[in-house]
């Protein structure tokens, strides 16, 4: 008699049952969106370091194009000093907004602090002499100086 009373009377035991089901669906959705945040912030964090670093190393480089002549037809020299506190590397020149191609040298150079380096390069325009130019040398942090230069 007791047995089939048990039987019978199961309604509370699938509420229960329900009730925990439910408990263990919405648990396992915290963990997971949990999971994906950490993971995202983690990596946003990580990225914003970086960014932030390579802010400091750009304000911390200085240089600046201190003379400009041309050796032969369209061959430009450019002598950069390094004036800040890392070192550079000279990544790019620009010869009227048109970017140089052909290095001779100089491109790819590490110049330390307080040192000069030689840039020799064939200009993808052609120099005239008497006309202004507008000569920019680009480093690999992105850091850029520029200068006009009349031939």
């Amino acid at each position: 008699m007791m047995l089939n009373r048990f039987i019978h009377n199961n309604q509370g035991i699938s509420e229960i049952i329900s009730g925990l089901i439910l408990i263990l669906i919405v648990a396992s959705a915290g963990v997971v969106v949990y999971a994906y945040s950490v993971g995202a912030f983690s990596s946003s964090s990580g990225f914003f370091q970086q960014q932030t670093q390579q802010n400091e190393e750009q304000a911390r480089e200085r240089f600046q194009i201190i003379r400009v002549w041309c050796d032969a037809p369209n061959q430009l020299n450019l002598t950069v000093l390094n004036y800040g506190k890392i070192e550079v590397t000279i990544d790019a020149v620009y010869i009227n907004s048109v970017a140089v191609t052909t290095f001779l040298s100089g491109r790819g150079t590490i110049v330390g602090v307080g040192q000069l380096v030689g840039v020799k390069c064939t200009s993808p325009v052609v120099i005239q002499s008497g006309s202004v130019y507008a000569i920019a040398v680009i480093t690999e942090r992105g850091d850029r100086n520029a200068v006009n230069w009349q031939a």
